[in-house]
């Protein structure tokens, strides 16, 4: 049985597991929320957690979260009928 580590997983991610985004409320630009990327092993995926909107400017350092992540996150399907750990 192959076993793979959780740097194997981090290679197959792009490494955005544990990554933090932030991105602007659709109708109000003082508004942002985070988004973490976060993995989920049972599913043996990075799934987005998503924090509540609040008023402000988003933190200096962090990434705006890319505007086709979240549709491709979605979209990707785990090819192993097994879970990551």
């Amino acid at each position: 049985m192959n076993e793979r580590t959780i740097t194997d997983f981090q290679n197959v991610s792009n490494r955005l597991a544990g990554k933090m985004f932030w991105e602007y409320h659709p109708s109000d630009k003082n508004q942002y929320r985070t988004v973490r990327m976060h993995l989920n092993v049972f599913a043996n995926k990075v799934v987005p957690q998503f924090s509540n909107f609040i008023v402000g400017t988003p933190p200096e350092g962090m990434k705006q979260l890319p505007p086709m992540l979240l549709g491709s996150l979605m979209r990707f399907q785990n090819s192993q009928g097994s879970t990551f750990f």
